[in-house]
């Protein structure tokens, strides 16, 4: 058996119990995500056969705010079974929430985007990222390609495997004067040809594709691509985007089109 020193521990368990008065005054931190009902419910399922929060307790600050276990505490309350909590001392819980959730799966850049929108300690941060929410649900651009797009570039993959995602995820979405005409031009530009083919309408499912939205992105870089002759070129041409999947296969498409 492994033994440990006293010394050793650096934060206690504290285990709350459906009658304890702490149990049902435990709230969520600014800006976390909201609970997913059908989460809940998986976990609370797992959770009648053994009650594990004591090996992944809940993660608290000093005013009782979840900062990571929002689902477990949940589907323990449904369950009514003690929880278990760690309780952490520090102002900057936010931070800690953010770094809890960038290398895992829990939160997806919606999660992140909707966060940061909602920090009123950070007043610039979080208008930056309402604006960023506002052209997300005005326009049907995927999380990859509108950050690439804000940061001037092609492709979600710009700068490392992680793109500018981990940017995004600690709040630092560049946005100002210098690429708001960039942004608001681009955009502009895939909601004009959203509905441009005539001949064969580029289907909702192709237009949403990351390849797509990509190759138009490395096609508008192009200094000699000229969007309104490509733009009137495809209301009177057959095109084959909604029978591809590569980007490739796709930008020459588009620069097959802009050419005829």
């Amino acid at each position: 058996m492994l033994e440990l020193k006293k010394s050793q521990v650096a934060n206690e368990i504290y285990a709350i119990s459906p009658t304890d008065e702490a149990y049902f005054e435990l709230g969520k931190i600014v800006g976390n995500r909201n609970v997913k009902p059908l989460n809940a419910l998986r976990i609370m399922y797992s959770m009648q056969k053994r009650n594990f929060l004591n090996c992944i307790p809940i993660i608290i600050d000093i005013k009782g705010r979840i900062i990571d276990g929002q689902h477990r505490y949940a589907a323990a309350t449904m369950l009514g079974i003690t929880i278990y909590v760690v309780m952490v001392e520090d102002d900057d819980v936010g931070s800690i929430a953010i770094a809890l959730n960038t290398n895992k799966s829990n939160w997806n850049l919606d999660n992140f985007a909707h966060y940061w929108a909602e920090q009123e300690d950070d007043p610039k941060t979080a208008e930056i990222y309402q604006t960023y929410l506002e052209y997300y649900e005005a326009n049907n651009s995927t999380h990859g390609v509108l950050i690439a797009i804000f940061n001037g570039e092609t492709s979600r993959h710009f700068s490392t495997a992680d793109g500018g995602n981990k940017e995004f995820k600690e709040g630092r979405l560049p946005f100002g004067p210098l690429n708001r005409n960039h942004i608001e031009d681009t955009l502009s530009k895939l909601r004009r040809l959203k509905h441009a083919s005539l001949y064969r309408p580029i289907t909702r499912s192709t237009f949403r594709k990351q390849q797509f939205q990509e190759a138009l992105l490395q096609a508008f870089a192009v200094k000699c691509f000229n969007f309104e002759k490509f733009l009137d070129n495809l209301c009177h041409t057959r095109h084959q985007f909604n029978m591809l999947a590569k980007r490739a296969d796709m930008y020459n498409e588009i620069m097959r089109i802009k050419d005829k």
